[in-house]
């Protein structure tokens, strides 16, 4: 058993976090006679744990929760997985932004005719759940997400038609537009609108944009285009 000044050399904590854990339930070091505290090798290994979790993190209410270190661990592994994702996305746009879109991969295409897209109708903050509709009737290799700006709706389809008695046909109407290779996943299709607009030299018309979704073969990644209409 050693006293609490030793103890706070050994883990590198300072008296006042030592006794804050103890008054938060967290060790329960021995009281001698004459008040002292003293530490055996549990409260030692304890404290050292409670050190790394904060350390990596987490807070005292999730090291307080009773989960069992594995749990503790493998949630906060989680959460900075996703932040990761979130901050190579923030990276991405970043970049995007300092190259003034000039990486972007960009052609320009013509429609002839008009392509028709059958699917299912949302609004723009229900994406997700008409895509995840859709998904079980996808017969083709290509989709389509059309952004409908006068109804602040969003139709998610393919070229077959649709099952459900709420279908909706939209039109992909024929003419020029400029076409844009999303880089980075569907959470860059916005950035990737966002730096089309900046290219100069471009008139948009008075038509549907829409993303386009192709399907690769054999573990092919997903390819992602957004097209704008232009003059």
């Amino acid at each position: 058993m050693i006293p609490i000044g030793k103890v706070s050399h050994v883990t590198g904590l300072s008296i006042k976090a030592i006794k804050f854990y103890e008054e938060r339930g967290l060790i329960s070091p021995l009281r001698q006679e004459n008040q002292y505290r003293m530490y055996g090798m549990k409260e030692i290994r304890r404290l050292s744990e409670i050190k790394q979790l904060r350390q990596i993190g987490l807070s005292m209410e999730q090291i307080q929760s009773g989960q069992s270190i594995e749990t503790l661990l493998e949630s906060r592994l989680e959460e900075i997985q996703h932040e990761m994702t979130r901050l190579q996305q923030i990276e991405a746009h970043i970049r995007l932004m300092q190259t003034g879109g000039k990486e972007m991969n960009i052609r320009y295409e013509t429609l002839t005719e008009p392509i028709p897209v059958h699917g299912y109708w949302s609004r723009l903050d229900d994406i997700p759940r008409v895509w995840s509709r859709l998904q079980p009737e996808l017969t083709t290799e290509v989709s389509y997400g059309v952004c409908l700006a006068q109804e602040e709706g969003y139709v998610a389809g393919m070229t077959q038609p649709v099952s459900g008695e709420d279908a909706r046909l939209v039109e992909l109407t024929e003419g020029n537009y400029i076409v844009a290779t999303v880089e980075g996943g569907i959470p860059m299709i916005a950035p990737t609108y966002e730096q089309l607009l900046a290219i100069p030299d471009i008139t948009l018309r008075d038509a549907v944009d829409f993303e386009r979704y192709v399907y690769g073969q054999e573990g092919a990644e997903l390819l992602i285009e957004v097209w704008m209409p232009i003059e």
